[in-house]
């Protein structure tokens, strides 16, 4: 039997087969797309033909067509009116709330000042009160040194002992009114500290709210500017997008683009691939109706392909990432095997996994040939879509990594 070295290695081959894969789906969804920003930089230049001749006089246009205009731009002023006026409602509750923080910050401000000035107040009256204790206490050790000063010291003793106690009640109550006015200092210092605090995160939300304001505000400006405009280009692609022909499939015998070199219809105005002109431009009413109607034709299915290139380009990707999140448990599983006490493992890559795995290779070659006809978008995901549906189904896929972790499991659970 081979050893996890062997299991890893399959797995390291089967990974390489979907990262040689995916590198080549990602250079033909790269060309795809360059050839899809053509296809729609020429549609757009016909749209904006059209659109001077629509402006410039619709009574030489075909009825149907005026009415087909006047219906979306119904369509579109409502949906205009209506993003407008949920900008507009977006603005004034920011307003309201920015000014909402702003009064909080001012109450807070003015309570407070009423607060620091009640401290302010109650500190006063008592330092009067330390003051007057003071004079107390010197008045009362003046009377003390007057007793007990020569003779009279006998003769007052008692007096001075009771005197003595006296001194004593108003030097505690001195005590006592320093500590109060320290409590209050302190409680000054939390009540201002605390402000400083929620001021702060006031200003901080304030100012944000504020560019969240000034952002609204560039916007809805802007779109009130420019809403003309949309207004006209929506319109007018409600319409015109909407039109396309029926145009024949191409041959091989037809003529190849002069850049892409794939065959066309001698009836086509562009490429089919690549929107290379292949007619001369008409730059009348009609003929550039006729040529946006094949343009969309071309854009539709352009999409349609490069979004089913996408999904099989995330397959592969997917399939990639579980192939290398086994390997890591089998790694795991072999440094386990290194560290500890154990049996060198002996286990084998099941059957029917070397069996499901060698269609990586052959749909790597199918990708790879595919690659090279230079296909539609469309042909060229239906080609490579008959191996998604047929091999890389959820259930196959499932099926292939279950099966080698539970051989995994099993050889883990016996020889350990």
């Amino acid at each position: 039997m081979a050893r996890l070295k062997d299991f890893h290695e399959y797995l390291e081959s089967r990974r390489d087969v979907m990262l040689k894969i995916g590198q080549r789906l990602s250079a033909v969804q790269q060309k795809f797309e360059a050839f899809f920003g053509q296809v729609c930089q020429v549609r757009d230049s016909e749209l904006n033909q059209l659109t001077r001749h629509i402006v410039a006089d619709r009574s030489k246009l075909d009825p149907e067509l005026n009415k087909q205009l006047d219906e979306a731009e119904k369509q579109v002023d409502k949906a205009g009116d209506k993003q407008l006026s949920k900008l507009r409602k977006q603005l004034k509750s920011r307003q309201a709330e920015a000014e909402q923080v702003r009064q909080q910050s001012i109450e807070a401000e003015r309570r407070v000042h009423s607060e620091n000035s009640e401290l302010d107040q109650r500190e006063e009256a008592l330092k009067q009160k330390a003051a007057t204790l003071l004079g107390q206490i010197d008045a009362h050790n003046r009377r003390i040194r007057d007793l007990g000063s020569g003779w009279g010291f006998f003769a007052n003793f008692f007096k001075m002992r009771k005197l003595a106690a006296r001194d004593r009640q108003l030097r505690e109550a001195h005590d006592d009114m320093q500590e109060r006015i320290e409590a209050l200092r302190a409680r000054w210092a939390v009540v201002d500290q605390d402000h400083v605090a929620e001021e702060m995160k006031l200003q901080e939300k304030w100012v944000a709210m504020r560019a969240e304001i000034a952002a609204l505000e560039t916007k809805l400006s802007h779109l009130q500017e420019t809403m003309p405009r949309i207004r006209l280009r929506s319109t007018v692609e409600q319409v015109l997008f909407a039109r396309g022909p029926e145009l024949r499939a191409p041959r091989a015998s037809d003529p190849p683009c002069p850049r892409c070199k794939v065959p066309n219809p001698s009836s086509n105005h562009f490429c089919h691939i690549c929107a290379k002109r292949l007619q001369d431009d008409r730059p009348d009413l009609e003929g550039s109706l006729a040529e946006i109607a094949e343009l969309n034709l071309h854009h539709q299915r352009f999409g349609e392909g490069m979004k089913a290139c996408q999904e099989i380009i995330g397959l592969v990707g997917g399939l990639k990432s579980g192939i290398e999140a086994f390997m890591k448990s089998v790694s795991e599983v072999m440094v386990t095997e290194r560290v500890h006490p154990v049996p060198a493992m002996k286990i084998d890559v099941p059957s029917a996994c070397i069996k499901y795995g060698k269609h990586f290779d052959r749909f790597a070659e199918a990708v790879e040939d595919a690659a090279k006809l230079s296909l539609h978008p469309t042909r060229f995901g239906e080609n490579i879509g008959k191996w998604v549906d047929d091999f890389f189904t959820e259930e196959n896929i499932k099926r292939y990594f279950e099966t080698m972790g539970e051989e995994l499991s099993k050889q883990a659970d016996a020889q350990w």
